[in-house]
């Protein structure tokens, strides 16, 4: 392989990583932990561990009227 397809492929390899941290950006983990999560591990991976991630902040429970 060429340096110039090696490069295309880390950069779109960081562009992915980038999408799945946004993701998660309102979860437990945050930005920045999806990230370098995603930057250790696939970003494939990550975006379906970001679905099973709990949300930053707890639903509120709902008011009954009665």
């Amino acid at each position: 392989m060429t340096p110039f397809i090696l490069t295309q492929l880390f950069l779109v390899y960081i562009l992915l990583s980038f999408v799945s941290a946004f993701l998660g950006r309102r979860r437990r983990i945050g930005f920045w932990g999806f990230f370098f999560m995603s930057l250790i591990v696939t970003p494939l991976f990550t975006a379906i561990f970001i679905f099973c991630a709990a949300p930053a902040t707890p639903p509120r429970p709902s008011r009954k009227r009665t």
